[in-house]
């Protein structure tokens, strides 16, 4: 063997050996909290002691109206997305969601949108483009050069980057510092596949239909605790369009059999039914990144973001993908504290666009980087010291 296979073999198993650390509440911590649950009301801390997790109840706690993009009746995209977010007021004018702002086109299948290609605009004041293809990121061959490393980002408005520019979306920012290490010995590119909307089960698709197409070193996939809401919404959409979407995901099939849900539903009804699927759905999803990744030989870690519309925590959800984590043997980078005592008006966009501000993507970005430093490696590269 030589010297180049010797390094390359030792920075693998440097690098994988993230996967080995394992989550957990202290001992100690359990104890006391199944000691006191005697004589107190169960919390969700409590049920997390237990191994409790009351899922159908607790995901009905992440629904949120506002936090994501508001797709109203523009290009296509169906007038059930039309939720107008008065809890904070009006946005001002000119302000517009993503589906009026022409920056998406309609798509018949599964994914239902688009960004449009080689997009050069203006959107609720930051500068807005789009490659060829119909990512904001920068135009990079699908052939990777000999002495690039390539990390694919799949993920959703946050990644996307919704309501900054360009440049000030935390995937960037992690492109940026990557390239300015001293003798790392590579070129690095951070292609951002994020779209706006992509739920759990399409980042899946994405992931299928597109990343390894780049031929990346490593693929980066976002998730939060609101995932089942987002995913609640597309399912509404895909089950009340007509004619309806094929669905290419079986699990995601099979759960709209089971839920039984319809056209004719209302939104509160579809809600109802659907709710008691989303822990089949979240699993799913996760089960497809794990399985995408050991059928590729792909390496994906999912980064879990922490919510941007207000400070809130539901560790039953934390619980929950964490273990889907460990159950599909995913590399994962918890970021979702990264907010730490920041005020919600210095993380967030604005009171009508709760998505990562400048400042919160400035401070994921440097829970990732920290993150990623303290590793050493990432797979298949170590970094300087």
């Amino acid at each position: 063997m030589n010297a180049n296979s010797s390094r390359s073999k030792t920075t693998r198993e440097q690098g994988w050996s993230w996967r080995r650390a394992k989550d957990g509440v202290p001992f100690l911590a359990c104890a006391s909290l199944l000691a006191i649950s005697t004589i107190q009301p169960e919390t969700d801390l409590l049920r997390v002691a237990k191994g409790k997790t009351r899922v159908g109840r607790e995901l009905r706690h992440v629904e949120t109206g506002g936090y994501y993009e508001q797709l109203i009746g523009k290009s296509g995209l169906s007038e059930r997305d039309a939720v107008v977010d008065d809890e904070n007021g009006q946005p001002p004018p000119g302000w517009v969601p993503s589906g009026a702002s022409g920056i998406v086109d309609s798509d018949p299948t599964y994914l239902r949108w688009r960004m449009k290609p080689n997009l050069d605009m203006v959107w609720n004041g930051a500068p807005f483009h789009t490659n060829s293809r119909g990512y904001r990121t920068p135009e990079v061959s699908l052939d990777k050069p000999a002495d690039v490393y390539r990390i694919v980002v799949i993920g959703s408005s946050n990644t996307m980057g919704h309501g900054v520019t360009d440049d000030e979306a935390y995937p960037r920012l992690l492109e940026t510092w990557l390239q300015g290490l001293p003798d790392l010995g590579r070129r690095v590119e951070v292609v951002n596949l994020a779209v706006s909307g992509d739920s759990p089960s399409r980042r899946l698709l994405r992931m299928s239909m597109e990343a390894e197409r780049y031929q990346p070193d490593w693929i980066l996939c976002d998730a939060s605790i609101l995932d089942p809401s987002l995913e609640e919404r597309h399912l509404d959409a895909i089950v009340h369009t007509d004619p309806r979407p094929t669905v290419p995901l079986e699990y995601v099939a099979a759960a709209l059999r089971r839920s039984k849900v319809s056209a004719g539903d209302s939104p509160e009804e579809f809600q109802r039914k659907i709710r008691f699927e989303l822990k089949a759905l979240l699993d799913g999803a996760y089960g497809g990144w794990g399985d995408f990744s050991r059928r590729t030989g792909l390496p994906v870690t999912v980064v879990m973001l922490p919510r941007a519309d207000e400070k809130r925590d539901n560790p039953i959800m934390q619980k929950l993908m964490h273990g889907y984590v460990r159950r599909y043997r995913l590399d994962c980078l918890d970021l979702s504290a990264a907010f730490g005592d920041l005020r919600v008006d210095e993380f967030r966009v604005s009171a009508w666009d709760k998505h990562p501000s400048v400042k919160g993507h400035q401070v994921i970005f440097q829970a990732l980087r920290d993150a990623l430093a303290a590793r050493g490696t990432l797979p298949g590269l170590r970094l300087p010291e």
